[in-house]
């Protein structure tokens, strides 16, 4: 199918044709304030000319949380150093039984903070204390000493050779058949191919666990987690057979770890469900149950049967009942209808012994007794953002209205200077079968260039142009992305602000560090034509749902996630999800830091047809601050992944 499609992001209606293509790396250009762009020795605060510091500054209270990596405050006191050589400040103290440090009678401007705790990595961070409030809250996430992945970032990805491909697509293909003696010998010829791959260790677990070989399997899962600490899949499987064996604080040890690193979906909620309430702690269990029961989707009658059994447990009868009876309504075929139907009867003859019998139940539930196994193909994209849920910290509130104003003026103070910006943009296109097998990877390299030019309104216009010219003509297939990169800053503008609904849901962890998660979704009557598909000359709006995370400390955009916010059916668009993770970028000079996404990828599922498109940027130069520099790689990044050769597979 020849049809031309170009997805468009822009930060607002333009006219003309530069315009709707002049959004793609908006987050590529933002440049940290370092000493080397610190004001002179008086301390004076300056004026940006995108309505930066003006005048005298505010008088405001900063406060620092202490936290480990789960978001839990510390028993024990905390070491806090505050300095800023703008403020003329230098100040250390300890944490109170809060976990928090107030340093009070300060002027908003920039700061740098300090935490030391015995045992723990300690931890500088940049403070932007602006926004003129009389009150900064941040929080600081420590790790242990010996945490050998203490900033969360994932092992480096499985590479495909055609021969290992086959070995593994032929091992699921046995898994699916529930042929696990052939599925087992396809992933051990996986495994002497790559025996340091976690993904491949988990699928030997998966094999084994199939045949019964609980103690094989667990092996082959904890050698996954020692692998790759991130890889949910293992930990999930690992937490599942702990529980299994009546272990409860190592499967809700093990469970959270999955939880933490990288959310949870409706099983793994489950199965935390299932453990807290093996634990007597029905209070969480019913609280993980309930999540699961809203993930489940057509799988929610596993989940309701437990979340009633544990509301029973606590003798909440009627929450019991209605929620028994929602399986008899949702799912009068399942075979839950059934046992829903029974204990409703039992427990309406004789309420008391029903409420017994279900603790009893509980404190001996064997989940695998009703969890299906998770077997499935290479799954082809990340799940949809309301299908999965992310661990955020306790007791620790947020606002929105505070957060979004917060992260758009760290975003139009760090263009002070900018005028353009040129790249070496590297894009790679592929289309994915039915069974997530990706297929041959469709190049193209562009010299890339933005112009920058402030706009009335106190925001920005900027103008792309690739190889000389503006148009998409080039791209390696007739599926082009323009805009792909600038989402995260569009949700944020003011311009967009009243079409979105945002919520603040609490304090993540980002490649370990403490971060605002906002989830945003568009209006239904909104059309902000922030996220635009064009074809054949008729343009169309994307409704857009998303998640995105700013650092706690100096608001940066650390990540973004979108989804549909429904299909889109003039174009046959049924999956549109894209994600962009954000991190700083050294000049040579070590004067400057540019903040850059570390990978863009984007996923499609277009008239039945699924597509997999990657983007990098290289070679980059900044030109307003100082033409001279040339930006080197990422100080914090994830290992390098260069771009595929023609001649290379695809990976996984």
């Amino acid at each position: 199918m020849n049809v031309q499609l170009v997805l468009r992001t822009s930060l607002f209606a333009l006219s003309t044709p530069l315009r709707i293509l002049a959004f793609l790396v908006l987050p590529f250009l933002f440049t940290l304030p370092l000493c080397a762009q610190d004001p002179g020795a008086n301390g004076a605060d300056s004026q940006s000319k995108y309505g930066g510091m003006i005048g005298t500054p505010n008088q405001v209270t900063i406060t620092i949380g202490v936290r480990n990596s789960r978001g839990l405050p510390f028993d024990e006191k905390a070491s806090v150093h505050l300095f800023s050589r703008m403020r003329g400040v230098n100040r250390t103290i300890l944490t109170d039984q809060d976990s928090t440090a107030s340093f009070q009678n300060l002027l908003e401007g920039p700061y740098d903070v300090e935490v030391q705790y015995p045992g723990y990595r300690t931890v500088t961070d940049h403070l932007d204390v602006t926004g003129g409030s009389s009150f900064f809250n941040a929080y600081v996430y420590l790790h242990s000493a010996s945490d050998p992945n203490p900033t969360g970032h994932p092992a480096k990805g499985l590479t495909l050779t055609p021969k290992l491909a086959n070995e593994i697509d032929k091992g699921l293909a046995s898994m699916r058949k529930q042929q696990f003696d052939s599925a087992k010998i396809h992933f051990a010829k996986a495994a002497r191919m790559v025996p340091e791959s976690s993904d491949v260790a988990y699928l030997q677990g998966t094999a084994d666990k199939g045949l019964n070989q609980t103690a094989a399997a667990r092996q082959d899962f904890e050698r996954a987690v020692a692998l790759d600490s991130s890889n949910d899949k293992a930990l999930v499987a690992l937490g599942e057979l702990q529980l299994q064996s009546n272990e409860i604080p190592a499967a809700l040890s093990t469970l959270n770890k999955a939880y933490g690193a990288n959310g949870a979906g409706w099983r793994t909620l489950y199965l935390l469900a299932t453990a807290y309430a093996k634990s007597g702690d029905f209070s969480d269990a019913e609280t993980h149950a309930a999540r699961s029961v809203l993930l489940s989707h057509a799988n929610s009658a596993t989940p309701l049967l437990l979340l009633g059994d544990i509301q029973a447990a606590q003798g909440k009868w009627l929450q019991a009942k209605q929620t028994w009876a929602r399986i008899q309504i949702e799912c009068s075929s399942c075979p839950e209808a059934t046992d829903a139907q029974k204990k409703i009867a039992d427990a309406a003859a004789q309420q008391p012994a029903a409420f017994a019998d279900s603790a009893a139940t509980l404190a001996n539930l064997a989940p695998e007794t009703t969890l299906p196994p998770d077997v499935e193909s290479r799954p082809w994209a990340p799940p949809d953002i309301d299908s999965k849920e992310y661990s955020v910290a306790p007791n620790v509130s947020c606002s929105a209205d505070d957060i979004i104003p917060r992260a758009m003026r760290r975003v139009t103070s760090q263009l002070d200077n900018l005028e353009k910006f040129a790249a070496t943009e590297h894009i790679e296109h592929q289309e994915v079968d039915k069974a997530g097998r990706p297929g041959p990877i469709k190049m193209r390299e562009f010299n890339y260039i933005v112009f920058v030019f402030p706009s009335k309104n106190g925001s920005l216009f900027l103008e792309e142009n690739r190889n000389g010219a503006a148009g998409v003509s080039e791209f390696p297939t007739s599926l082009a992305t323009t805009g792909l990169n600038s989402l995260g800053v569009n949700v944020l503008l003011p311009i967009y602000r009243s079409g979105y609904n945002y919520k603040c849901e609490g304090l993540a962890s980002v490649r370990g560090e403490a971060a605002w998660q906002v989830r945003f979704e568009e209006k239904k009557d909104a059309h902000l034509d922030v996220r635009r598909w064009q074809r054949l000359g008729t343009i169309y709006n994307i409704p857009l749902k998303g998640r995105v995370w700013i650092s706690s400390t100096n608001y940066n955009l650390l990540r973004i996630e979108t989804d549909l916010r429904e299909p889109v059916a003039e174009l046959e668009l049924s999956r549109d999800h894209l994600q962009v993770d954000y991190g700083p970028v050294n000049f040579a000079d070590g004067k400057s830091v540019l903040w850059l996404p570390w990978s863009a990828e984007m996923y499609l599922e277009l008239h039945g047809k699924r597509y997999h498109h990657r983007h990098f940027l290289t070679d980059y130069f900044l030109f307003g601050v100082d033409s001279a520099d040339k930006v080197g790689r990422p100080k914090d990044a994830p290992p390098e992944e260069r771009p595929l050769t023609p001649d290379q597979p695809p990976p996984a």
